[in-house]
C-alpha cells in the first residue's frame, strides 16, 4: 500500500467531521462557504470532497468543484494538516487531481490571494509560485472579486489556471461565463448582484502567464 492515498469523501464517511474541521481552522471567514451549503452540495453530488491520507492517517481536504456545462473545474479549497505540511502531500494532491480532470478533458481553475492586495503578501506570493510550478498559468490583468461570504468584505484573488487546451489565450467570452458560473454555481449569488457587474469590464481576450 503506498504511504499517499487520496479519496472522495461522502456524508457518511467518519472522516467527514475531520475534513470540515480542517476546513474551518484552515480559511477565514469571508472564504468559507456554510457548512449547510457544503453538506447540501455534497449530497446533491454538485461538489466533490476529498481527502488525503498519509500512513492511512487523514492529512488533506480538498472541495472540487466541477462546473456544470462546463469545461472547467474549480479547485475550490485544499488544506493540509499542519503537522504534516513537510511532506508535501498538498503538491502530490493537486498532481492527482490535475490527473484525473485532464483525463475528462477539462481545466482546472484555482482562486488564489492576489499578492498586491492585503497582508502577508511575501506568503501569497509563494502561493502563487507554487501553484506555477505545477504548470498553473495567470489569468493577465485580471483582478477576481471573491465574494464576501460571511457578508462582510470581498477579497482580491488571481485565477489561474491548469490545463492542456489552453495554453496562451482565452476568449473574453469564455473568461465572462467562467466568473458568472463561479458566482452563480459555487457561490450561489443572485444574478442582480453587483458583484457580477465588474464582468463587463473584461474588454479583450485574456492572455495566460506563466
Amino acid at each position: 500500500m503506498s504511504e499517499v492515498e487520496f479519496q472522495q469523501i461522502t456524508l457518511e464517511n467518519p472522516d467527514f467531521a475531520q475534513a470540515i474541521a480542517l476546513y474551518q481552522q484552515s480559511f477565514s471567514p469571508q472564504e468559507i462557504i456554510p457548512i449547510p451549503i457544503i453538506s447540501r452540495s455534497l449530497k446533491l453530488g454538485n461538489i466533490q470532497l476529498w481527502g488525503g491520507y498519509y500512513q492511512q492517517r487523514f492529512a488533506l481536504m480538498s472541495i472540487v468543484h466541477p462546473l456544470p456545462n462546463s469545461e472547467f473545474v474549480l479547485l475550490g479549497y485544499l488544506a493540509t494538516v499542519p503537522h504534516l505540511r513537510n511532506i508535501k502531500i498538498g503538491s502530490q494532491f493537486l498532481e492527482y487531481i490535475i490527473n484525473v480532470v485532464q483525463q475528462d478533458d477539462k481545466s482546472l481553475i484555482l482562486e488564489v490571494e492576489h499578492p498586491d492586495f492585503g497582508e502577508n503578501r511575501q506568503l501569497k506570493q509563494r502561493r502563487v509560485a507554487f501553484y506555477q510550478r505545477l504548470g498553473a498559468r495567470i489569468f493577465q490583468d485580471i483582478i477576481y472579486i471573491l465574494p464576501a461570504l460571511d457578508g462582510t468584505t470581498t477579497t482580491e484573488m488571481m485565477l489561474m489556471i491548469i490545463g492542456e487546451k489552453h495554453q496562451d489565450k482565452l476568449p473574453k467570452t469564455l473568461v465572462q461565463q467562467l466568473i458568472r458560473d463561479l458566482y452563480s454555481e459555487v457561490y450561489n449569488c443572485n444574478p442582480d448582484d453587483s458583484i457580477f457587474h465588474w464582468i463587463a469590464d473584461i474588454k479583450h481576450d485574456i492572455n495566460l502567464i506563466s
